[in-house]
């Protein structure tokens, strides 16, 4: 089982390939640029639509069952979960639907292009053209939400003394606000004009299609992909 992971705002999402052997030539493959295309969009946004279409699975939860790991739908939000729990931070299971609801939309803005700019009979290389986001607009977004919640902190003696023994409401309080002013920061966010460009080099791989298997052009190193596109979606 050849697995991958892709990280989206520092939360960690695991995925898996089927288990892919290489094959011969004999049918017809869709174009490497429409499958990695396909895969960027599975990757990045979790959107199976176009994969389904491309390679012809019955649902899209078949295309979420051949390439994702069970349980991979709710890792986002367990991972905010976990992230929060740790920082001891308590928010409701419906503040971190709508956390991770934030965190899915801002990926969804990330734009792309897929050109083949190598072929071969058996190897294709793709080039990704991706726009995302600034890495240090993103760090500067959360030092200004962390230095906002300072300020209001220090203008409060009332909340500071709470904090310091161990009122967890008015902690809570606070860090609901942070969290808040960040997920607003970013959403207000502009894709990086420069794309990022990821070459992906392909081979003819098997893969399990609602219980057939199909030939289609894929990742040859699918870990590799998975750690450039998430380089390229935030950078």
């Amino acid at each position: 089982m050849n697995k991958f992971k892709t990280k989206a705002l520092a939360i960690i999402a695991a995925m898996a390939t089927l288990c892919m052997t290489l094959t011969g030539c004999g049918e017809k493959l869709a174009p490497a640029d429409q499958t990695i295309g396909a895969l960027f969009e599975l990757a990045a946004k979790d959107n199976p639509a176009k994969m389904k279409d491309l390679l012809g699975f019955a649902s899209e939860d078949d295309v979420r069952s051949a390439f994702f790991e069970e349980g991979a739908d709710t890792a986002m939000i367990d991972e905010i979960k976990n992230e929060l729990t740790a920082a001891g931070v308590e928010m409701t299971d419906e503040q971190i639907q709508g956390l991770s609801d934030s965190m899915t939309a801002m990926m969804n803005k990330i734009s792309y292009t897929a050109e083949i700019t190598s072929e071969e009979k058996d190897k294709v290389v793709v080039t990704l053209k991706v726009s995302g986001y600034s890495e240090d607009e993103m760090t500067q977004i959360m030092m200004d939400a962390a230095n906002t919640m300072q300020e209001n902190l220090m203008a409060s003696e009332e909340d500071q003394l709470a904090i310091s023994t161990g009122d967890m409401e008015v902690f809570n309080k606070y860090m609901t606000d942070y969290i808040n002013d960040f997920m607003n920061g970013l959403a207000s966010m502009e894709l990086d004009p420069e794309p990022v460009e990821v070459t992906v080099s392909c081979e003819k791989l098997t893969v399990d299609v609602s219980g057939k298997s199909k030939v289609a052009w894929l990742p040859t190193d699918m870990d590799g992909f998975a750690s450039n596109v998430e380089s390229a979606m935030i950078h």
